[in-house]
């Protein structure tokens, strides 16, 4: 009922100021205006309104992303800098001179004085050789040395007057011959040769003949004693004289007897005390002297026994026919070739006379002093080979190795050989000072002399650096796998001996040092097609790095030189927020530099850290 009611009720109209019942002010509500889209354009314009505010973001967010970014962009300024310029190099431990010590004639080692590790010095004496066979020879040499020494004296000091007296007899001897021989034999000596004709022909007649009739009458008793005496000597002895020797034999026999019994009576008296022992003696003796007297008379017997022998006739025989021929000499006279002889000998007399005179040619002289020198020779080429036994130390080191023992046959090797057949007959292995040799580029030697200073790093020893100079630089180079070096020799300034021979060593060779140089950052350094150069920063709000290019030069501990294109005070970019940096295009042609990734400025190539 009461919804119908309310259907019935008209309904009221109120304006603007219009009350209600309550007296309450009542608003009129505004006409509703109903507008009706379709759905599709509805979410076409959704997404517009979504689109356009995200990018709205976007600007708002990479904008702020700029200003930052540019905020961070890292600047230095161009500034002018004193650098030291070195060069670095590797390099390697070697000693200085190193030899392997070995005799210089095949032998025996008879000593060895050192060991391994032993420190020697020049000269000093390192083993000994055994040296016998060299004594002997030296000995030899030494006596060789002395005889031609005495002739060379002998032939300067010339002939004693004692040997030209003798020249002078000997020559007066061969002219009184010479003479002699030209006069002729004297009457007195073919009367003298006749006489001895006479007596030796008599001589004969009487042993074969006996004397002349007319000596018998003068010397009937010689001519009895000369037949006897020829007679025994043709026939014997007579038997009277054998006889009579034989009774000599018998009294000395019986003398005998009778002494050999009193000598046995005085035995057994001198035994039983009733006599001396002189006595004895006494008796002794005349038993001795009658056995003597008994030989003999035996002797005697024997030759009465065997008569004249046969050889005595032979001899009477040849003096007779001696006689005949000194006579028949004598009164022939000389032969013309005896003359022409005893000439000869005079004027070889002459000749030894004028010589002694004289004295040594020259010629002789000069030739003993060869003889001599050759002597000398001789000997010192002994004396050397006996002081090449003494194994002495070519240089001050360190006895690094050793090879042979005493008793050892060693033989002569090539010093610096290493190979097994040289050391095997080596006696030891001696290196010197330790040195550092390192291979540099050819680009770097031009700035490197000898006497540069330099300073050595090695792995073994970190945080020590060892000072040293340079000695010597090659002028040959060496190519290695395509790359030239050169080979630098430098001496090592290490007292406690710490670097050993093989040790890899960092080599700084200190080269001077390049003052008031205008420097940037190495990695400021781009390269582009237009070149080689820098970023500088723009002026004004953008601010905006531009691309300059330089010229640059060396590059010493991550600064380069600038030769052109900036001045002293501009500012260059060291850094670029990411993906802003901009690339290398070209690869370095910088000497001292290497090429270069993209964005990247290069410092300098290998371990090289200055240098032009």
């Amino acid at each position: 009922m009461g919804r119908l009611q309310s259907r019935l009720v008209p309904p009221v109209r109120l304006d603007d100021n219009s009350v209600g019942k309550d007296g309450v002010e009542l608003k009129k509500d505004p006409p509703k205006f109903k507008l009706k889209l379709p759905k599709w354009l509805l979410g076409l314009l959704v997404l517009g309104l979504l689109a356009g505010g995200g990018y709205l973001a976007y600007t708002q967010v990479t904008t702020a992303q700029r200003q930052e970014a540019r905020r961070r962009i890292q600047t230095v300024n161009v500034e002018r800098a004193n650098l030291p310029i070195s060069i670095s190099a590797n390099g390697t431990v070697q000693p200085e001179r190193s030899v392997n010590v070995s005799p210089k004639n095949s032998g025996v080692l008879k000593e060895l004085l050192v060991k391994e590790g032993d420190r020697v010095n020049t000269g000093q004496i390192l083993a000994y050789m055994d040296n016998s066979n060299s004594q002997g020879q030296l000995t030899q040499a030494k006596a060789q040395l002395a005889s031609a020494q005495a002739n060379l004296d002998k032939l300067l000091a010339g002939n004693r007057p004692q040997e030209i007296a003798q020249a002078q007899a000997q020559l007066a001897s061969a002219q009184a011959n010479l003479n002699k021989l030209l006069t002729g034999n004297r009457p007195q000596e073919i009367a003298q040769a006749q006489a001895q004709l006479v007596s030796a022909q008599a001589n004969l007649n009487k042993l074969l003949t006996g004397n002349r009739p007319q000596e018998i009458a003068q010397a009937q008793a010689q001519l009895v004693s000369a037949q006897a005496n020829l007679n025994k000597l043709l026939a014997g002895n007579r038997p009277q004289e054998i006889a009579q020797a034989q009774a000599q034999l018998v009294s000395a026999q019986a003398n005998l007897r009778q002494t050999e019994l009193i000598f046995n009576q005085n035995q057994q008296l001198y035994r039983a005390g009733a006599i001396s022992r002189r006595e004895v003696d006494s008796s002794r003796t005349s038993y001795d002297t009658a056995k003597a007297q008994v030989e003999q008379a035996k002797q005697a017997l024997n030759l009465q026994q065997s008569g004249t022998r046969p050889e005595e006739i032979a001899q009477a025989r040849a003096q007779v026919e001696q006689a005949k021929q000194a006579l028949n000499l004598q009164q022939s006279g000389t032969r013309p070739e005896e003359i022409t002889q005893a000439r000869a000998q005079v004027e070889q007399a002459k000749q030894a006379l004028e010589l002694q005179r004289l004295g040594a040619r020259p010629e002789e002289i000069a030739q003993a002093r060869a003889q001599v020198m050759t002597a000398e020779g001789a000997m010192q080429t002994v004396q050397a080979q006996l002081n090449d036994t003494v194994i002495r130390a070519p240089f001050s080191g360190i006895v690094t190795r050793k090879f042979a023992d005493p008793g050892s046959f060693v033989t002569p090797t090539t010093s610096g050989s290493s190979v097994s057949s040289a050391t095997s007959s080596s006696i030891l292995a001696l290196a010197s000072t330790n040195q550092i040799v390192a291979k540099v580029a050819e680009t770097s030697i031009p700035k490197i002399k000898v006497g540069l200073s330099v300073t050595i790093e090695a792995d073994a020893y970190p945080g020590q650096s060892f000072q040293g100079k340079v000695v010597q630089v090659a002028t040959q180079s060496t190519v290695e796998q395509n790359v030239t070096n050169f080979e630098v020799k430098m001496s090592l300034d290490d007292p406690k001996n710490l670097l050993q021979v093989g040790m890899n060593v960092n080599v700084t060779f200190n080269v001077g040092t390049l003052e008031n140089a205008l420097v940037v950052p190495t990695i400021a350094i781009v390269r582009q097609e237009q070149g080689t150069g820098v970023y500088l920063v723009g002026q004004g709000e953008n601010r905006r790095p531009r691309f300059t290019p330089i010229t640059t030069g060396i590059t010493v501990d991550g600064k380069t030189v600038v030769v052109s294109g900036v001045e002293e005070g501009d500012k260059v970019t060291i850094s670029f927020p990411t993906g802003e940096r901009p690339a290398s295009r070209t690869p370095s042609l910088i000497p001292g530099m290497g090429p270069q990734g993209p964005g990247g400025g290069g410092g300098g190539g290998g371990r090289r850290r200055g240098g032009g």
